[in-house]
């Protein structure tokens, strides 16, 4: 019964519409990508930092935020590392680079303050064993999101 409710709570944390008539392929793929990507942490995060239930339900909300910066800041740190790349394959002025550079330190930093902010929020929930486990759980689930976003951008690789 406790994974079926965690399954129903991670389908609707998802955005997956389990009672609704709207279809998934209905939404933007990046919401999509966002929303199996909050589905994943909301599937294995209770499990893995072995937290009860009523502690997963106070860090759920920091979750979901945590996620959806993350998004954010993730396509911004992009956006400024393929100007940075573009700016120095095609000469650019010292001027360029260096607003280049300020964009992607700057995505940079926003990225290591949504971790930091994540964790200062959460932490004071958990025990010190689980805090362990969380940062453990973070670097396993970059881990398989990279996998995941590697699979799916080149299908054929690896057959």
């Amino acid at each position: 019964m406790k994974k079926l409710v965690a399954a129903f709570i991670a389908l609707q944390v998802a955005g997956t519409p389990v009672f609704s008539q709207q279809r998934p392929q209905q939404r933007p793929a990046r919401r999509v990508l966002q929303d199996a990507v909050l589905g994943f942490y909301v599937s294995e995060f209770q499990q893995q930092a072995e937290v009860s239930s009523e502690t997963f339900g106070k860090i759920l909300p920091f979750l979901q935020q945590f996620v959806q910066d993350r998004f954010e800041v993730s396509q911004r740190r992009t956006r400024a590392l393929n100007q940075l790349r573009q700016a120095i394959q095609r000469g650019g002025s010292d001027e360029d680079l260096k607003r280049a550079i300020r964009d992607f330190d700057a995505a940079d930093a926003d990225f290591q303050s949504n971790q930091e902010k994540f964790l200062s929020n959460v932490d004071p929930l958990l025990d010190s064993r689980q805090q362990a486990k969380l940062r453990i759980f973070q670097v396993m689930a970059d881990t398989r999101m990279r996998q995941i976003l590697t699979s799916v951008r080149n299908p054929n690789r690896g057959r």
